[in-house]
């Protein structure tokens, strides 16, 4: 009786595989294979929906494809589960490694496959990459390693992580990248928060020093923002003086131990009070 109930839980696809196993990487590779080599015309919705298999296993009957040729097509197609482990469920990844897949396999899977995202994305187009099993091994282990090093660069945006301040750091990064179109003309969302920069960053492709000049600039701001919180009776002002006036000015500052905006604020006072020097 046990094995009865068995055989009535399996699918149509199990009973044409002989497999009572479901695994959905296989299924969505068998989905595609079907889709783009042999023209299956399926609806691209059912691609990772809950009638794929059902899909796969009608277009299996109707066209009487060899059911052996299966398994051959998978065995020289789908790498290993562990060489694929390091691909996790993360925007951030899956947006570094999208074009670079698609550009490695010279691939674009069909279009409409709502329910194919994410990792299941990656895996479906490396599953799907016509290469030998060895040399989309060797491919897929690079981007590991090159993934690997990409992420240890974040060090050069720690200041955007800083626990308390990090919202608000990252706004004024949006803030001043928004002055550079070329920068963000291709992004409409204001960065809110560090992995949407560190994802806006990882898409500007800059070389090292243009990057750490921008994260100076920025930091820049902030710092002056900082001292229009900290002084909200006090603005900055620019101005251009001689390079003797400035001389005399540090050698005030140093003989009354003041920097030099308190002497100045002091000359000024000084003068609107007593009209010694301007009123004559």
């Amino acid at each position: 009786m046990k094995n009865t109930g068995s055989q009535k839980e399996l699918d149509a696809l199990s009973e044409l595989l002989g497999d009572p196993n479901r695994n959905a990487r296989s299924d969505i590779w068998l989905w595609l294979h079907l889709q783009m080599d042999l023209d299956a015309s399926f609806d691209p919705s059912t691609c990772g929906g809950l009638t794929m298999r059902d899909e796969i296993a009608f277009f299996l009957k109707t066209k009487k494809y060899p059911l052996r040729r299966i398994s051959r097509e998978k065995d020289r197609s789908l790498i290993p589960d562990e060489s694929l482990a390091w691909i996790e469920e993360d925007e951030r990844q899956h947006q570094w490694l999208l074009g670079r897949i698609e550009k490695l396999a010279n691939l674009r899977l069909p279009r409409g496959l709502v329910h194919l995202k994410g990792r299941k994305l990656l895996i479906a187009l490396i599953d799907s990459w016509d290469a030998y099993l060895e040399e989309k091994s060797e491919e897929i282990e690079l981007l590991r390693k090159e993934w690997l090093k990409h992420k240890a660069k974040d060090s050069a945006f720690e200041w955007f992580a800083e626990k308390k301040e990090s919202a608000s750091r990252c706004a004024c990064a949006w803030e001043w990248l928004e002055k550079d179109n070329s920068l963000v003309s291709r992004r409409t969302i204001p960065i809110t928060n560090y992995k949407e920069l560190l994802m806006f960053f990882d898409g500007a492709e800059l070389g090292r020093n243009e990057q750490k000049a921008i994260i100076n600039e920025i930091k820049k701001r902030w710092n002056r923002k900082q001292l229009d919180v900290r002084n909200p009776d006090k603005k900055q002002l620019n101005v251009m003086i001689p390079i003797a006036v400035i001389a005399q000015l540090d050698e005030l500052a140093a003989k009354h131990k003041l920097k030099r905006p308190q002497v100045i604020e002091r000359l000024i006072t000084g003068e609107f009070e007593a009209g010694i020097h301007l009123d004559y």
